[in-house]
């Protein structure tokens, strides 16, 4: 039952999209804000939003300025010194809306060779999707290589480190998708002082994703310490399961409790930005620390069994010579 239940409550992810906001992410009450929705009530959507930016080195041709001039009405044009030229195309709506992405991209495929450069709020924008696109395979693969090699270090085991990022990502998917719903999609965000804004801050999800996957590995830590613990000193694949959780679990609990206080607390602030980062690593941190640690951890150890503790000959030849082992206390005198 658990596990649906998080795959429900992850569904809003596969919508996920990222901005770099605008005032709106402000609280009412401040003055940016309240100028932003005069703007946006009595003028034409987009206006005094930064538009986007175009720079003609020299050397561009006619023929290409010209058409990348008359990809948006209204563009203003700005003679610099030394040949350059400047372009400003309004794009409309947001400033990092969907209608100014385009145009960047509309622009950047116009240049081809020509030393033309695009800038402004929206080249920022498609510029960070791409290198998160590019970097953020790379950066997980990292970071699960990481931790399979410390948790096989200190357990020995090949099958726990999977099972450990498997779980872990189903209370981080859960996480991020209630921020997504809510922040995003715009369900019962009045109830915390927010409201809809189509898309997520863009530095929000990465700070989610690694500050609650850095605390959740600390927390299995804990508990597979103490199982490992137990099945060395009595044998028992489910005695040390329930021992493991008996010793840690309370410890787990009271942490993720005061964790989830002082994340609690950013949600008290008006700025969007820290509101999705409050929400979201307060539900990662307890729903790691209750469903998952919990419910699952001890249900797939129960069905696991002994093939929990597997490794192949070699993986096993390698924990015995570099494996991590806690050394026992030297005997009082």
């Amino acid at each position: 039952v658990a596990v649906p239940a998080l795959l429900v409550l992850a569904l809003p992810v596969t919508g996920m999209s990222i901005n770099l906001g605008d005032a709106r992410q402000l609280p009412k009450s401040t003055e940016a804000r309240q100028l932003y929705d005069a703007l946006e009530a009595h003028f034409p959507p987009g206006t005094g939003v930064s538009p986007v930016t175009v720079v003609l080195r020299p050397g561009t041709d006619a023929a290409t300025a010209d058409r990348i001039r008359a990809l948006a009405p209204g563009t203003t044009v700005r003679d610099l010194s030394g040949g350059t030229t400047v372009l400003e195309l309004p794009a409309g709506g947001a400033a990092d809306g969907p209608a100014a992405t385009e145009l960047v991209e509309r622009v950047r495929d116009l240049r081809g060779d020509a030393p033309v450069q695009v800038t402004g709020s929206a080249a920022q924008l498609v510029d960070f999707r791409e290198m998160l696109a590019d970097r953020a395979p790379w950066a997980a693969l990292t970071v699960l290589a990481g931790i399979f090699v410390l948790l096989f270090a200190f357990t020995g085991s090949a099958l726990l480190p999977l099972r450990t990022v498997a779980t872990t990502l189903l209370s981080l998917g859960a996480a991020l998708g209630a921020v997504v719903w809510v922040f995003q999609d715009g369900h019962l965000a009045g109830l915390i002082g927010a409201e809809g804004l189509g898309a997520l801050s863009l530095t929000a999800p990465p700070l989610i994703i690694a500050i609650a996957f850095g605390l959740a590995m600390d927390y299995e830590l804990f508990i597979l310490a103490r199982m490992r613990e137990a099945r060395e000193r009595t044998g028992d694949d489910r005695e040390a399961v329930v021992t493991g959780l008996r010793r840690s679990g309370r410890v787990v609990t009271c942490a993720a409790l005061l964790l989830a206080v002082v994340f609690g607390a950013f949600m008290t602030g008006g700025f969007s930005p820290i509101l999705q980062i409050g929400l979201g690593l307060t539900l990662a941190v307890l729903i790691d620390a209750t469903v998952v640690r919990m419910l699952l951890v001890p249900a797939t150890m129960a069905l696991l069994g002994r093939r929990a503790w597997w490794a192949p000959k070699p993986l096993r030849r390698a924990h015995e010579r570099f494996g991590v082992r806690e050394e026992a206390p030297d005997p009082a005198p």
